[in-house]
């Protein structure tokens, strides 16, 4: 407790250098903190986002190329007796086709019920949907050009409690369509009175037909993902090609593509979601954009109406398995069929090595803000020792012996670096509220789904490591001059002026 005593008394004796050795300290633990903070609160951000509800469950499915596809570069083996070179040229080789994600051409393992059906037998699978996404002309009660429309599962009640104005589907198969509160804004309807007067009523919906200037808006789904796929040059050659080929072969593709239409009744009025809706990333991020929902199996049939669409099948699927720590085993087995599959799963951990390595580099680079502190804390401890040469005298003088004089200087320090962390620790705190707040902000106005959480989170052990790593630095920095501190000779130090 006397070291400790002695150790206060000596730094109030030069208060404004220790204050700026302190500033050093301060500065480091202070951009740490708030450096891992924010990699901890975007991690917090990805999971709690993707992590609740069937997100993990669920497994995204696209037609394949026929190409066995891995995250996993062990998976590859290259066989044979061959050149050790040979064999790791092969190897590599084989990762860059296992783990291609984009590649152009013709599928030739596309999704249909047959497929569907052959899939669902797979072990874990619980269920297989088509995702269908086409867009209608509708008229009647309400009128649009070309809404987007989506099926839901109704047997899931996926968007039951978002129903605003009028009630949820009666069945799977019912000719039932709820709109999007934003479609009947654009529509100039705006109050529940105006939702009230279209509930009920009926529309015709009409596939879209005819093309106008973009020759693909009828094209199948598969031949818009071609088309996105090209670069603009190929684009451009594309588009100089297709308005021909359609005009000739218009009256075959009229026929196998017949025009769709059907009688559906408005059930109901969907809001957008808010802060606190459950988000699936697959299944709803196909639907960020739907004006008008429908029943799973009513979308289906319509789909199914076109010759074409029979053909080709369905654009994507949404698979669903038993448990999430089975989603990878499933993805794995669908792309060693040859289909295009991603777990969310799978993404979520590839986002979390990703922050959790940018977060560890960032931290690394931010922390020569502590190296350089300890620079200012040698300096500081060096003048102090020669300011106090005299003082360690007479310590000795009385009795002190070399671990005690060496530990005076150390808990001077030890309090400095100490104090410097605390200080920077709750700058850091105190900077992550207008911080979230900001943050916040930015992400309500461009994210499409609505996020509560801080930004910036700081678990127990970063609070902890924080003034502690300020300390440690501290006191390794005082070592040399607390060493030489204590090998001053006492007669000498007592003649010293």
């Amino acid at each position: 407790m006397n070291i400790l005593w002695l150790a206060i008394e000596g730094l109030a004796r030069k208060k404004s250098r220790n204050l700026l050795t302190m500033t050093g300290v301060l500065i480091g633990v202070f951009a740490l903190t708030m450096i891992v903070a924010l990699g901890q609160g975007l991690s917090h951000a990805v999971t709690d986002t993707v992590s609740g509800s069937d997100n993990l469950r669920q497994i995204g499915l696209t037609g394949g190329y026929g190409i066995e596809l891995s995250n996993n570069p062990a998976d590859v083996t290259i066989e044979g007796e061959m050149e050790e070179d040979r064999r790791e040229r092969l190897r590599r080789a084989a990762v860059n086709r296992r783990q291609i994600r984009q590649w152009s051409g013709r599928r030739i393992n596309e999704i249909d019920d047959k497929t569907i059906a052959e899939l669902s037998k797979l072990p874990h699978v619980e269920s297989i949907m088509p995702v269908i996404v086409e867009r209608y002309t509708f008229e009647g009660a309400i009128k649009s050009d070309g809404s987007l429309t989506g099926g839901l599962d109704v047997n899931r009640r996926r968007y039951a409690d978002r129903v605003i104005a009028g009630r949820y589907f009666s069945a799977d198969d019912a000719d039932e369509i709820i709109l999007h509160e934003y479609m009947l804004y654009k529509l100039g309807l705006l109050t529940g009175k105006d939702y009230d007067a279209v509930l009920g009523k009926t529309v015709t919906l009409r596939s879209i037909v005819n093309a106008g200037d973009d020759p693909t808006a009828n094209a199948p789904p598969q031949l818009r993902d071609f088309m996105d796929s090209l670069s603009d040059e190929e684009r451009a050659a594309m588009m100089k090609i297709l308005p021909k080929l359609m005009q000739q072969f218009g009256q075959m593709a009229q026929a196998a593509r017949k025009p769709v239409q059907r009688e559906m009744t408005i059930v109901g009025v969907l809001r957008e979601t808010v802060p606190g809706d459950v988000f699936n990333v697959i299944e709803d991020g196909n639907a960020v954009q739907t004006d008008v929902f429908m029943p799973q199996e009513t979308a289906r049939s319509l789909f199914n109406e076109s010759a074409i669409n029979r053909e080709l099948g369905y654009p994507r699927a949404l698979v669903l398995v038993d448990d999430p720590e089975n989603a990878p085993a499933v993805e794995q087995a669908l792309r060693d069929k040859g289909f295009t599959a991603f777990s969310v799963a799978s993404v979520l951990q590839q986002v979390e090595t990703m922050l959790t390595v940018i977060t560890v580099i960032i931290a690394f680079l931010t922390g020569i803000a502590l190296i350089v502190s300890t620079l200012g804390i040698v300096n500081t401890m060096i003048t102090s020792v020669l300011e106090r040469t005299r003082e360690i005298g007479i310590f000795k003088a009385v009795g002190a012996t070399n671990w005690q004089v060496q530990a005076v200087f150390l808990a001077e320090s030890a309090l400095i670096g100490l104090a410097g962390g605390l200080a920077g620790l709750a700058t850091a705190v105190l900077a992550m509220i207008p911080g979230d707040a900001i943050a916040g902000s930015l992400i309500s106005e461009r994210a499409a789904v609505p996020y509560t959480g801080s930004v910036f989170v700081v678990p127990l052990w970063l609070a902890l490591a924080g003034p502690a790593l300020g300390m440690a630095t501290a006191i390794l920095a005082a070592i040399l001059p607390a060493r030489r501190a204590a090998r001053i000779d006492p007669v000498k130090a007592l003649r010293h002026d």
